[in-house]
């Protein structure tokens, strides 16, 4: 095997590359909507692919878990479909996830995040990893500031259903993404700029971001893009691999 993936593996198969396992990946998404454009699945989808990916660079030093596929997305929660969890209850699954993971003899775990509603439970989970249990634990987004380099002409909100979100899933999970696309149908709001006052949960996208939940215009999209995003990601991703592997 080039690259371990619990999903299509048995765990004798496991068993005998445990020996060379050094870091866990889990990729983390979500389930909720993204506007007309891409599918329920799109978080989730992205996170799992690269997260593969990333394993394909890295061989077997580390081994890809499922998908953890619901996510904090109470913003989300007026277009139907949308499923959310509470802060608690996805901080707990994210520990339990780490601690099970580590009773195997894996005791440093990346949680690979597609999803920006997720950010506190993640910081939550590592932190909780950390200093209750002894994990080495790290969370990052998928697609980054990094990524972003070289690309120019975008709107100021981004990131949610729009062209750069559709380019990275037309590259990394195609099957999420409808051919006919349309633009974000954008609402202004304090809560979606930069502003001291901070929604959190309290907030609504479809009332203060976007009445038909996408952001940007989709129909700019390319594979292209997507790529172009992705490889610079995964270059800068492969090298903190190996440093969180190096950390004693």
């Amino acid at each position: 095997m080039e690259k371990l993936i619990i999903n299509q593996m048995t765990w004798p198969e496991l068993e005998a590359e445990l020996a060379h396992v050094k870091l866990a990946l889990v990729p983390v998404g979500s389930c909720e909507q993204h506007g007309p454009n891409t599918t329920f699945n799109t978080d989730a989808a992205r996170a799992a692919s690269y997260a593969e990916m990333l394993a394909g660079r890295c061989g077997k030093k580390v081994v890809v878990f499922p998908c953890v596929t619901y996510g904090l997305s109470l913003h989300h929660m007026d277009f139907p479909g949308t499923v959310t969890l509470r802060v608690e209850t996805m901080l707990h699954l994210l520990e339990d996830i780490g601690v099970s993971i580590a009773k195997h003899g894996i005791k440093k775990i990346l949680f690979l995040n597609a999803h920006g509603g997720n950010f506190p439970a993640l910081e939550g989970a590592v932190i909780n990893l950390k200093q209750l249990h002894g994990i080495d634990a790290y969370w990052s987004a998928v697609g980054s500031e990094i990524s972003l380099g070289g690309l120019t002409g975008l709107p100021k909100l981004i990131g949610h259903a729009c062209e750069v979100e559709t380019s990275s899933c037309l590259y990394l999970c195609p099957e999420t993404v409808r051919e006919e696309r349309v633009p974000g149908m954008l609402k202004d709001s304090m809560l979606t700029h930069d502003s001291f006052v901070k929604g959190g949960g309290a907030w609504s996208w479809k009332n203060d971001a976007s009445l038909n939940g996408a952001l940007g215009d989709a129909r700019k999209a390319t594979r292209e893009i997507g790529e172009k995003m992705t490889v610079a990601s995964l270059d800068y991703m492969e090298k903190i691999v190996d440093e969180i592997i190096k950390r004693p």
